[in-house]
């Protein structure tokens, strides 16, 4: 968001595409992005079909589906398990891909590794959406050729060559889990059966990509005449009303003809030959003055050029004529005053002790709060992490539970923030937002956030620097999300619901295991599911940290009696025993 603010106050009007990191993957969501001026939003890859046409229904926005290639098994934007495990954040574009390792349960090996998601054949039932998306990084051209000619093809109403396009790369085949809803059947590993596919799949796949795709039909008109310039003028049209006009021309004159006078036919032919470029030809014409004569070298030379313009639908856009370092906040100064801590509780038993407490603001599933909830006005509701298939129930219950009393909400993404702010709830931004600068923190305060809980991918000392209009707080005690995912690996598909409504509930007492043994937790959320960092994060003897920010949360999840947690922070405790500082000091790339 940071980033987005500053190119919005640089050049307001350049078209800003908000990623898949951003989480908008509810109509809530999308809603949000209109009102910060997006023009495009890249939807997660775990949405459904149905979830897909409800969010294209209800926006005027441009959107971006990712339709063959590489899965996340986590929400998109919600995953911070490379950075835990090694140091490199998937939300700044660096995840090693820690998911691929041999995660295990009940006797079942790399259960959070997921075949390639395809829906190739399916892309005539998305009309309404305005960019596909292949997702092919660090692969050879063979598989971006095979991949586009198939979309291509399939979009074109024609067959295309499944078994070529499964076999050029897969990990064990290729799934529409998530698009069909089901999100079974999609586990998935490179094996050699697959390398082997991979390398009979590669032959003759080279002819599809000898030469550019030809996008736009060109026009062109040459002009030869006797004392000017040789000079050419295009236009040229394309899908989604793409267009534009384009010039070109040499600083050559035409001689005069010494033998055959060169015709307008000839230039014509020679203007045509449009291989290799994005344009196929459409209505070639030339004047040409009788008695002269020009090269062909020129004349492909005139071509080129000509299909190297810039058109008038690329929009050049001026910059401002300000200092940009003027734009950017200044170091935060030293705050002062004791530090306010606040509970994050995930079960009934939880919230009951942490009202007892003396804690500042107590975050609590929706699911656990009705009428005879006390000090409703200590508590910010957590609306399900979740949106995309439970938002119009969700609104409604936030309706209901804002007339009980409550009157603040916790917003983890966009989505939350919108739902919550039109159901009239004062705004806490949450950690998932992923505030890590300054600049974001002023854009979550333009947006109606009350106050922020930073980031847990920066370094306490990048933190306390972050300058913001909005009190700020970390994330202080607890065991760290990993990711939040809509496909359980306990149940090799969708999860159980083991919960009560909207998405509060007991842990399943369930965990899977990593490579080394330790335990991973796993919280059923109803329609998701949360892992946790198998240590915990303590920072109760850090008290010069802590104050370095206005408050700071106390996360609980499988903790059964969480005073002596609350006691050990009030009183500067020193922990015992297996602890994690999480990334506080050692940071994330």
């Amino acid at each position: 968001m940071g980033a987005a603010a500053l190119s919005k106050e640089i050049c307001p009007e350049l078209p800003r595409h908000a990623s898949t990191q951003m989480t908008l993957n509810s109509v809530s969501g999308i809603k949000a992005a209109e009102k910060l001026g997006y023009t495009r939003v890249v939807i997660g890859r775990e949405l459904s079909k149905d979830e897909i046409d409800e969010i294209a229904e209800n926006t005027r926005l441009q959107l971006e589906v990712f339709v063959h290639g590489a899965l996340c098994v986590s929400v998109s934007g919600q995953c911070y398990m490379s950075s835990l495990f090694g140091g490199r954040s998937g939300n700044r574009g660096l995840c090693a891909q820690p998911c691929r390792l041999d995660f295990s349960v009940d006797g079942r090996h790399n259960i959070m590794s997921l075949k390639d998601g395809s829906i190739v054949g399916r892309l005539p039932e998305l009309p309404r959406i305005t960019s596909f998306k292949i997702e092919g990084r660090m692969k050879r051209p063979e598989y971006v050729a095979c991949a586009v000619d198939a979309c291509r093809r399939s979009l074109d109403g024609e067959a295309y060559d499944a078994e070529r396009l499964a076999g050029i790369f897969s990990r064990g085949g290729l799934t529409e889990g998530y698009f069909d809803g089901t999100m079974s059947g999609m586990q998935g590993i490179r094996g050699k059966d697959d390398v082997e596919n991979s390398a009979a799949a590669l032959k003759g796949i080279k002819e599809l990509y000898k030469a550019e795709y030809p996008r736009y039909e060109l026009n062109i008109k040459v002009k030869i005449k006797r004392g000017e310039p040789i000079c050419a003028s295009g236009t040229y049209s394309g899908r989604n009303n793409i267009g534009g006009i384009i010039f070109a021309h040499m600083d050559i004159f035409p001689e005069e003809a010494k033998g055959a006078p060169l015709t307008a036919e000839a230039v014509c032919e020679r203007m045509s030959k449009l291989g290799g470029t994005p344009y196929y030809a459409g209505e070639i014409t030339a004047e040409v003055d009788d008695g002269l004569y020009v090269s062909a070298a020129v004349l492909n030379d005139l071509r080129r050029s000509l299909c190297l313009m810039k058109g008038d639908s690329t929009h050049e856009y001026k910059l401002p004529k300000r200092d940009i370092r003027a734009m950017i906040p200044r170091k935060a100064e030293p705050r002062k005053g004791e530090i306010r801590y606040r509970a994050e509780v995930h079960t009934a038993k939880q919230l009951k002790q942490a009202l007892s407490l003396d804690f500042d603001i107590i975050y609590a599933p929706m699911g656990l709060l009705d009428e005879n909830t006390p000090d409703k006005r200590r508590i910010a509701v957590i609306p399900p992490l979740i949106l995309s298939d439970c938002e119009e129930e969700t609104a409604a219950r936030l309706v209901e539970l804002r007339d009980m009393g409550f009157n603040k909400g916790l917003a983890h993404t966009l989505g939350h923030a919108e739902l919550l702010k039109k159901c009239e709830f004062n705004i806490l931004g949450g950690y998932r937002m992923n505030v890590l600068n300054s600049l974001a923190a002023k854009a979550c305060s333009d947006y109606g956030f009350w106050d922020i809980t930073l980031s847990f991918e920066g370094t306490a000392a990048v933190l306390a620097e972050i300058n913001s209009p909005r009190p700020v707080g970390i994330v202080a005690y607890g065991r760290l999300p990993l990711m939040l995912a809509r496909r359980c690996p306990i149940m090799d598909g969708k999860p159980c619901g083991r919960k009560t409504p909207f998405g509060a509930g007991e842990s399943c007492n369930r965990c899977i295991k990593d490579r080394q043994g330790n335990d991973i937790p796993v919280l059923c959320g109803g329609n998701c599911v949360e892992l946790l960092n198998p240590d915990t994060l303590i920072l109760s003897d850090k008290q010069n940290i802590l104050k370095q920010f206005d408050f700071a949360v106390l996360k609980f999840t499988v903790e059964d009696d969480i005073k002596p947690i609350y006691d050990m922070y009030r009183n500067n405790g020193k922990p015992e025993g297996r602890l994690t500082r999480g990334l506080y000091f050692r940071g994330a790339e």
